[in-house]
């Protein structure tokens, strides 16, 4: 293997839990590109660089390698507010991603009702163990082409009308006030 790789793909077998992100940490100063092409913000990993240890859910493993250029590809189901915590986290700790970071327009966006939905199915007799985090019904929304993308959020005109039909048909098995309660965020239809 004198040949250096020009590319190398990560891909696990089981749940997620066999340590694919600290590979890819290990392997990042080798590579100029980074790229997270699936999942959502669930288990995680965590990372130590230089000493400093770093969690990281959704944000590529390269983070914290400079060199790296990073992409969160269309695969992605994004919680936009973990995501920014996220950048703020490592921004406060000295790794500012300005430049080095590329969101596919595509990936789709993890929305409250997501979350409510996640959180009812749990709380029945036919519970699977999700995180509730609402990632396995954002999946279903965009394998239905129902989901929202993160380009979808450049047209607010058309977001609501996009998001209220889908709103309603989670709304109906929950209940009225399931997605209020799921997020902190208010919704005009709670």
């Amino acid at each position: 293997m004198g040949k250096p790789v020009e590319n190398l793909a990560i891909l696990g077998l089981q749940w997620g839990d066999e340590g694919k992100g600290k590979v890819v940490d290990l392997l990042a100063p080798r590579f100029r590109h980074v790229v997270r092409f699936q999942g959502g913000n669930n288990a995680g990993h965590t990372v130590v660089v230089d000493g400093v240890s770093v969690a990281l859910h959704q944000v590529p493993s390269g983070a914290l390698h400079p060199g790296c250029f990073l992409v969160v590809g269309s695969g992605v189901v994004l919680n936009l507010e973990v995501f920014n915590q996220e950048l703020a986290r490592l921004k406060d700790r000295g790794f500012d991603l300005d430049g080095r970071l590329l969101l596919s327009d595509r990936a789709h966006v993890i929305l409250p009702h997501h979350i409510a939905l996640d959180l009812w199915r749990e709380g029945g007799a036919s519970k699977i163990g999700t995180t509730g985090r609402g990632i396995g019904p954002a999946y279903e929304m965009k394998a239905a082409r129902m989901g929202i993308r993160l380009g979808d959020l450049r047209h607010p005109a058309i977001l609501a009308e996009r998001i209220r039909p889908v709103y309603e048909e989670v709304r109906l098995r929950p209940g009225a006030g399931a997605s209020c309660r799921a997020s902190k965020a208010s919704w005009r239809t709670c």
